[in-house]
């Protein structure tokens, strides 16, 4: 048995918590605005063999787009993403839509539907599952409870900087991009 096995890891969380190990980190951290965002590697959504990771987006800016089909403040900020990919270039600004639906077939069926644009991964983990933990937290009334939720949009700079973090139905996505690109 392995060790990742024995610590309860999937191999995707033993492959990061190596890369961290090797490049010195001591933790794979939580995304906070300031600071270098977390190592991840999420699997896409059409195409679960391929495994998305930061560096797919490097010199970019990249906005990490966190929606499942049951949050109604999610769809509705379609149309911002589609306003957002007209007004900057996907060789400027990358957006990753993650899915936290349980059932990746469910967003499959929604997104063939509905144009998001971008790239499409799946947190197979939901809110709770190690992307979850690193990228979907809110803030919460109080301080010692971490609430996790969606909508969640958290814009990294291409040095690889979170410059923002916007939860909640009411973020401007559209202020926040023109305010930092």
């Amino acid at each position: 048995m392995s060790a990742a096995s024995l610590l309860g890891l999937s191999a995707q969380e033993a492959r990061a918590q190596t890369r961290s190990a090797e490049s010195g980190e001591t933790e794979t951290g939580k995304a906070e605005i300031g600071k270098q965002v977390p190592a991840f590697e999420i699997e896409a959504l059409r195409g679960p063999e391929r495994a998305i990771t930061p560096s797919d987006f490097e010199s970019r800016y990249v906005l990490l787009n966190l929606w499942a089909t049951w949050c109604a403040p999610c769809i509705e900020k379609i149309p911002d993403l589609r306003e957002a990919r007209q007004r900057y270039p996907p060789e400027r600004l990358a957006i990753l839509n993650v899915s936290f639906d349980r059932s990746r077939s469910k967003a499959t069926a929604f997104l063939e539907k509905r144009e998001m644009p971008g790239s499409h991964a799946h947190a197979g983990g939901g809110l709770m599952g190690e992307f979850g933990d690193k990228f979907a937290r809110m803030p919460s009334e109080s301080a010692s409870v971490e609430a996790r939720g969606l909508p969640n949009m958290t814009l990294v700079g291409p040095e690889g900087e979170v410059l923002d973090i916007a939860s909640g139905g009411s973020a401007d996505l559209l202020k926040t991009l023109s305010e930092h690109l």
